[in-house]
């Protein structure tokens, strides 16, 4: 599988992917599979979620 990412995308996968200790293809593969089972979740939106009193209802 071949994929085009802008230049600065790919330095950050690859610092990021040097952080965890692990190659960034592998990163890439783990955020993709997280995506598509819906295990990728937006981190604001999560914190609104959480902070929201328990039962009330979100629209």
């Amino acid at each position: 599988m071949n994929i085009r990412l802008p230049e600065e995308d790919l330095l950050k996968l690859q610092k990021l992917a040097l952080k965890h200790g692990l190659p960034y293809q592998t990163l890439v593969g783990s955020v993709i599979h997280r995506y598509v089972t819906d295990q990728l979740v937006d981190l604001e939106e999560a914190k609104k979620i959480l902070a929201s009193p328990p039962g009330k209802k979100r629209a």
